[in-house]
């Protein structure tokens, strides 16, 4: 096994009638959840995103690479561990 980690910048917004907070992954395909606060919404996108990423790398799909940091801003961490010779191929820029 061996793992893929990338760093990904979150999005939010909050419904002006239902005030439930979306928090959305722009690089990881705009993947998104929401919750009823910024930190359930973001536990449900960890979720969400660790799943699309495993599915990714088991259909021998691309993994978008990892946001840059450097700007600031709030980023989600992802460590998973994947099958060994199944390695996700990188993004082109």
């Amino acid at each position: 096994m061996h793992m893929v980690q990338r760093t990904y910048r979150v999005e939010f917004e909050t419904d002006s009638k239902t005030k439930q907070v979306t928090a959305k992954l722009p690089t990881l395909n705009h993947t998104a959840d929401f919750g009823d606060t910024a930190e359930e919404a973001l536990a449900n996108l960890r979720k969400l995103a660790t799943g699309l990423i495993e599915l990714l790398v088991d259909e021998g799909k691309e993994v978008p690479p990892s946001d840059k940091t450097e700007k600031g801003g709030v980023f989600l961490s992802l460590s998973l561990e994947v099958k060994t010779g199944t390695k996700p191929k990188r993004a082109q820029k």
